[in-house]
């Protein structure tokens, strides 16, 4: 079973009730607590030898991941954090772990508490017999009065990323980006977002569960999909775009827009840039206009766990 199979099972068994909004499937929950704006809760876990690796990192990389994931999690959803909450399950034998282990992993932590103005305000640690794993939970408060979801897309809409893709491997950039709370608050404030989501798994893998929320499909323009240095200059155009497509942990937003509101993209300050690479149809599936102009069906590439 995929991972995408296994979260449909389970949100049609566990429906939405208040005072919860929002629900499985998003990239966070969100919980109507007062009569005040929503609490937005996301979380993740991250696995040594899946999401890192100790034996060749600094354990402040895997801190800061860690909370890193969780906070663009919250930019997707247009939302800033107020507290965080680790859990951690640490190899009873440490023996090939550095003697600052926790230290090092908490400066990862600190760092990101310290730039985005939160709290760590709890969590929960134990020793196994299996390898390292952290589990981060991030509460957040919307900026602006509309929360952008997954599946708002409308056919003909257009198809938007807030950075270039691909070769996120390379460089540590998978350890090291940024979530992109400049662009998505900037959105929230400047157009009307339709849907919006961030890309972790991969462009195509994410692009589809968004299509696929909305119940909606796509058309992607291989010329306009903008593909990261960190992609080896050597490889061939279709190589290049195949990483593009499919690296995945690139933590740029994806989000649609109506045609009509798109022109105010084009007049975001810099650094902000918006790549407009595609268009949202009515017929479901993936489609690229290939760089040789033919239509052609993709396959949803990226990362996918099993369960």
């Amino acid at each position: 079973m995929t991972e995408n199979d296994f979260i449909a099972g389970i949100s049609r068994r566990f429906p939405k009730q208040p005072p919860v909004l929002v629900g499985i499937g998003d990239d966070g929950a969100a919980v109507q607590v007062t009569g005040q704006r929503p609490v937005i809760v996301v979380t993740d876990m991250l696995l040594d030898g899946t999401h890192f690796h100790l034996s060749e990192i600094d354990p402040r990389l895997a801190g800061r991941k860690a909370m890193a994931v969780n906070l663009s999690d919250l930019a997707a959803m247009a939302a800033r954090p107020t507290a965080a909450f680790v859990s951690l399950a640490v190899p009873v034998n440490r023996s090939r772990l550095p003697a600052n282990f926790l230290d090092r992993l908490y400066d990862g932590f600190e760092e990101l508490t310290r730039q985005y103005n939160f709290s760590l305000a709890g969590g929960d640690t134990n020793s196994w017999e299996g390898s390292f794993a952290v589990n981060v939970c991030l509460l957040g408060v919307p900026v602006s009065d509309t929360i952008p979801l997954r599946s708002g897309a409308q056919p003909g809409d257009l198809l938007y990323v807030s950075g270039p893709l691909g070769g996120s491997l390379h460089h540590q950039r998978h350890l090291l980006f940024s979530p992109r709370f400049d662009a998505a608050e900037w959105l929230v404030s400047h157009t009307k977002l339709t849907a919006m989501m961030d890309i972790s798994d991969g462009l195509s893998m994410d692009l589809s569960r968004m299509m696929l929320a909305s119940g909606t499909g796509a058309l992607l323009e291989a010329a306009a999909i903008p593909i990261h240095e960190d992609v080896p200059g050597q490889l061939s155009p279709e190589a290049r775009l195949t990483a593009a497509l499919g690296d995945g942990e690139d933590f740029e937003l994806l989000f649609t827009v109506p045609e009509d509101r798109a022109t105010a993209l084009a007049e975001a300050p810099l650094p902000l840039r918006f790549h407009c690479v595609g268009r949202v149809v009515e017929e479901p599936g993936l489609r690229i206009r290939t760089l040789s102009g033919d239509i052609a069906t993709v396959a949803a590439s990226g990362w996918q766990h099993q369960v």
